[in-house]
């Protein structure tokens, strides 16, 4: 086949590739759910180091970050290779980055547990880095391989691989997890979750063989040879683009508030166990893996922005469900996971649209620019989180006759935060599905 020129793509060929990426998806989510960030969230609470609220917020947050390096992969992918191998290396280099993660930040490998601590978030932020540069050029591949007309579709059914693959993982890495404590009771919990983490990287690796098989497509439809600068700056002179970039902002913004709180609160107040959290969030990803293909039928049909208003209010309660429960009454916490079911249509309708505001003949730029400033103002708001936990953590008083503590305050802002978004997204202008 002639790889590098898409306009030779047959409909088989093309049908074969979207399979693939079905494929890749599936294998990769089953690995990214046994090394999921709850796992390495739960491994950061095991070193009991000195300020471990900022830590969690800088787990969460300092991937995005660095995650703004981004900006510079549409340049790479133009002056060193093409997309596809440009999207393999970074997702293996990645993903071996991520095995080495749980073998040098394990408790008593290092002389202290703040060290431990901001090794495992430096390795952490590398391997996200390296899977952020893969995106961006997965991203403009996929763009490219599928026809506008049915996007939604395509991006609905590969929600449904990687939901499913994440929750069949996440389940059976919780169960390990807490079999391993039951069965070997002397031996410290990090050896299971080095184990879990592993065999999550090698599948990860593993997906990258449906990935290599797909065609490579026309690189010079992604990114421009000419003036870097340029391309960089063209999505925010865009004002259709920038409507939409507000929103992804505001959006990362109100769910970055609650970040630390919201990971800490199951295990530090309620006291749920590492399989209870991982069973909340099977829950919701089968709930996602039903939803997820009709919502993009749907996005197709009647626009991706309607779809993502439905789903966006569903999504805004999670918080006060967080905020409604209590060590006596731990069941409230499952209904935050049930309306987060409404994430599907988000997690389907977001990219669909980003890539519609996106030029067709240089769409790498814009997702770069998207991912990479979303990331920044998630990690802004996830870092202050975790430095407010740390500081009024043991905060409380009252509000309009109310007793509060931090953790209810903070989701109630939560709360009214993510519901405002609501009218954000009004201002996003969606153009025709046919160009």
């Amino acid at each position: 086949m002639a790889g590098n020129d898409d306009t030779r793509l047959t409909v088989h060929h093309r049908r074969r590739a979207r399979r693939l990426a079905y494929w890749n998806g599936g294998i990769w989510a089953v690995g990214n759910g046994l090394a999921s960030t709850t796992l390495v969230v739960y491994l950061a609470l095991d070193l009991d180091a000195k300020g471990i609220g900022l830590g969690i917020g800088m787990i969460l947050a300092a991937r995005h970050v660095v995650g703004l390096l981004r900006l510079g992969a549409p340049a790479m992918i133009g002056r060193l290779v093409d997309r596809k191998r440009f999207c393999l290396a970074s997702f293996l280099l990645g993903t071996l980055l991520l095995l080495a993660l749980p073998m040098v930040a394990a408790p008593g490998r290092l002389p202290s547990a703040v060290a431990s601590l901001w090794a495992l978030v430096g390795l952490w932020c590398a391997y996200h880095l390296m899977q952020y540069l893969g995106m961006v050029a997965l991203w403009s591949w996929i763009a490219d391989l599928v026809p506008v007309e049915i996007r939604g579709r395509f991006l609905g059914r590969r929600e449904r691989w990687m939901v499913a693959g994440q929750a069949a993982s996440m389940l059976a890495g919780g169960l390990f997890v807490w079999g391993w404590q039951g069965l070997h009771p002397a031996e410290p919990r990090w050896i299971a979750y080095v184990m879990t983490a592993t065999l999550g990287g090698l599948l990860m690796i593993a997906a990258l063989l449906p990935l290599a098989l797909i065609p490579p497509m026309a690189t010079g439809r992604a990114v421009r040879r000419g003036d870097t600068l340029r391309s960089i700056l063209a999505p925010f002179s865009d004002a259709r683009f920038l409507r939409l970039l507000l929103f992804g902002c505001w959006f990362s913004l109100s769910n970055g508030l609650t970040q630390s709180a919201q990971y800490s609160y199951p295990k530090q107040v309620l006291g749920l166990i590492l399989f209870a959290l991982l069973a909340m969030q099977t829950g919701m990803r089968l709930g996602q893996l039903a939803v997820s293909p009709w919502l993009g039928r749907l996005a197709d049909r009647v626009g991706n922005r309607p779809v993502m208003l439905g789903c966006l209010l569903l999504v805004a309660q999670g918080p006060l469900f967080y905020a409604f429960s209590t060590p006596d009454q731990r069941w409230w916490i499952v209904g935050a996971w049930a309306v987060w079911i409404a994430y599907a249509g988000i997690n389907v309708c977001l990219p669909n649209l980003m890539f519609k505001l996106s030029p067709g003949q240089s769409n790498a730029p814009y997702i770069a620019t998207f991912y990479a400033v979303t990331g920044v103002c998630y990690a802004a708001n996830t870092i202050l989180g975790g430095a407010l936990f740390d500081r009024l953590g043991d905060w409380s008083g009252t509000c309009l006759g109310f007793e509060l503590d931090y953790y209810r305050l903070i989701f109630l802002l939560g709360w009214i935060a993510r519901s405002l978004g609501l009218l954000v997204l009004l201002l996003v202008i969606e153009e025709s599905g046919r160009r």
